[in-house]
Order: C-alpha cells, then sequence, then structure tokens
C-alpha cells in the first residue's frame, strides 16, 4: 500500500513538472531574451531617429561646403516697413553678410539674391580658413525667386553640397540649419518641418511655397542651408518671423527644387552635361 502510494506522489511530481515546466520557462526565461531583443531594436530606433553621432556625421557631410559672404551696402535704405517678416542679411555695423553654399567644386555658390543685392566688395570665407578671403563675382540671378550664383576662385577643389528632392519632405521632419549667425561661420541648429507650403509677402516680395521650421534662423542665415537627416540640402534659409527682429521660432526657407534649374543652368554655362 505503502509502495503504491509512493509510486502516485512520483507520478503525480513528474506530472507537475511536465505541465508546469514549460509555462515556467515561458513566464521566468522568456522575458529576459525578450528584454534582450528589446534593448537591441531600442538603440536601432535611436539610430534611425538620429542619435549624436548621426547628427555629427550629417553635419560633416554639408558644414564644409557652407561658406560666409560679406559686402559693403552700395544703398542705404530705411528698415523694412514689416518688420515682423524680413529677410535677415544685415550686420550691426551696417555691412552685409549672409552665408551660401557650394554647388559645384571649381567654386559657384548658391545664395539669396538679397544677400548680394546692393553690395559692393563681396567677399566669401571657407570653412576652416580663417585668415583666408576670396573676392567673388556674381554669375547669375535670378531676383524672383530670391535667388543668386557667385563664383570665387581658389586654385583648388572645394566640397559640394548634395542637393535634396524638397518635395519630399513631411511634417516633423527633422531639419538642421547650418549658416553663419552674427558672423558666426558655419554655425548649425536643429529643429523639425514646421510646414511645407508657406507663401508670404516679405519687404514686398511675394515667396510662393515656403518650408516653414522652427530650427533657428537670424541675421547672417540668409543663403545657408536647410539639411535633411540624409546629409542632403532641401532648402536655401531666406526670413524669419520676428517682432523683435530676433529669432522667436518660425523661420522659413526655399525649396532647393526651386533653385535646380539655376544650379542646372550652372553646369551648362560650364559645359558640363
Amino acid at each position: 500500500m505503502t509502495a503504491n502510494r509512493s509510486i502516485k506522489i512520483i507520478v503525480l511530481i513528474v506530472g507537475c513538472l511536465i505541465i508546469f515546466a514549460p509555462i515556467y520557462w515561458y513566464y521566468a526565461l522568456r522575458p529576459q531574451q525578450c528584454l534582450s531583443t528589446q534593448s537591441i531594436s531600442s538603440n536601432d530606433v535611436i539610430l534611425t531617429s538620429c542619435g549624436t553621432e548621426d547628427l555629427g556625421e550629417v553635419i560633416s557631410k554639408v558644414r564644409t561646403a557652407i561658406v560666409y559672404i560679406t559686402g559693403k551696402k552700395t544703398i542705404n535704405r530705411e528698415q523694412p516697413s514689416d518688420p515682423i517678416m524680413f529677410t535677415p542679411p544685415i550686420a550691426a555695423t551696417g555691412d552685409k553678410m549672409g552665408s551660401g553654399m557650394i554647388i559645384d567644386k571649381d567654386g559657384y555658390i548658391l545664395t539669396n539674391f538679397h544677400v548680394i543685392a546692393e553690395t559692393s566688395n563681396l567677399k566669401v570665407k571657407l570653412f576652416g580658413e580663417a585668415d583666408k578671403i576670396y573676392p567673388c563675382t556674381v554669375i547669375e540671378t535670378l531676383p524672383e525667386k530670391d535667388l543668386a550664383v557667385i563664383k570665387i576662385n581658389t586654385g583648388f577643389l572645394l566640397p559640394e553640397i548634395k542637393p535634396g528632392n524638397s518635395d519630399m519632405i513631411e511634417l516633423a521632419e527633422e531639419v538642421l540649419a547650418i549658416g553663419c549667425p552674427f558672423s558666426l561661420e558655419q554655425s548649425v541648429t536643429h529643429g523639425i518641418i514646421s510646414d511645407v507650403k508657406r507663401t508670404v509677402t516679405i519687404e514686398g516680395r511675394n515667396y510662393i511655397d515656403l518650408i516653414q521650421t522652427d530650427a533657428v534662423i537670424n541675421s547672417g542665415n540668409s543663403g545657408g542651408a536647410l539639411v535633411n537627416m540624409d546629409g542632403e540640402v532641401i532648402g536655401i534659409n531666406v526670413a524669419i518671423y520676428a517682432p523683435t527682429r530676433v529669432y522667436c521660432g518660425v523661420g522659413f526657407a526655399i525649396p532647393i527644387n526651386h533653385a535646380k534649374l539655376l544650379m542646372m543652368k550652372i553646369k551648362y554655362l560650364k559645359g558640363e552635361s
């Protein structure tokens, strides 16, 4: 009788093990494996949303192709009648300043027309060359789109920007603004796309389908680059909405696609296909 009872107890224990061991494994051990998998997935999400190292990679692709432009005003004009919405190329000294981006290795630079308009003694400073200034020549202007191309001669090949497709940008997409605000050369700010088709009137000029961003833009950023997380230029920084004439969260850029015909014309003038 005792032997039969012992056998029954052993059978019961073995049966419990058979039944509950898989359950124990699933709920006690599997979560640890899942946690490890989730950690890998989490890291992947951080990378795709652009962590610190990735921002550095994006900046390194574009920053060396951004230039600082200065010049002397040839006409003294009054301040804009609407100081809330304005293009900001004027320095505190009364000289004009702005930014530009190298679109061709032979020294062709895209910028805003208002940066170089009514300006003499135009000069360009390259990234990493603190003591070297290059005189430049105006090659093409497109005043109705507030675009211009200037050229410098350096004797060596220059880094070029990589144009993106501004028709493909989306709301809340991360962007970088790179330019030379307040003469602080090749400064970088970070933000998102706030809108993709803003049409505004600035200082009497109509701007169609501007990109709106909260990436910081200030005086001197005009002509600089608005860059996506692939290191592609999707816009040319052009204006800010600022009751105090200082950035307050709303900036605008001309879509790079608006400049592509002008860029193609430069290639044609050079004899390139």
